[in-house]
């Protein structure tokens, strides 16, 4: 069974896990190995923990048969940004990404928000495909960094648009 949590306190260590779990599968072709390789672990989880505590942010913890897989991280504002939607690997595929989708329509519906926005490294071309699957439509394109892993692509999200 997926459940989205709320994120306490005392989820940042398991986040900033997560996060570097996905890095490691995801971005490993993406990221500077560097970056990988020498992950800031402390520095992350107190980030994670800034937003948790934060009432600016939403902060779900993804889990699967009580087991954490994932996590949501969503700027709350007209628009809603949806900073993180980091699933593992393992788990990826299994709708679990539309029903983060879907929880994210309701609170645009319950607030009033009439899109949500997210950005997106270009060269992850599954989040790329998936974004656009779900309705996304770039409004943005920022690919004139030197280092192309800084590069980003900015989706927007119609709520009247849900699929």
């Amino acid at each position: 069974m997926i459940e989205f949590v709320l994120a306490k306190e005392n989820d940042a260590p398991i986040i900033a896990k997560l996060r570097q779990r996905v890095w490691a599968e995801t971005y490993c072709d993406i990221y500077p190995a560097e970056m990988i390789d020498h992950f800031d672990f402390g520095w992350h989880a107190q980030q994670d923990l800034g937003r948790i505590r934060n009432p600016g942010y939403l902060v779900y913890l993804i889990t699967k048969d009580g087991k954490s897989i994932g996590y949501l991280t969503l700027k709350i504002g007209k628009p809603l940004i949806l900073l993180s939607l980091y699933i593992l690997q393992e788990n990826q595929r299994q709708g679990i990404g539309k029903q983060a989708f879907a929880l994210i329509h309701r609170y645009c519906r319950e607030k009033d928000v009439a899109a949500f926005i997210c950005q997106c490294q270009p060269d992850n071309k599954p989040a790329m495909a998936f974004y656009h699957t779900m309705g996304g439509i770039i409004t943005e394109s920022d690919d004139e960094n030197v280092e192309s892993w800084q590069n980003s692509v900015t989706f927007s999200f119609p709520i009247n648009e849900m699929r």
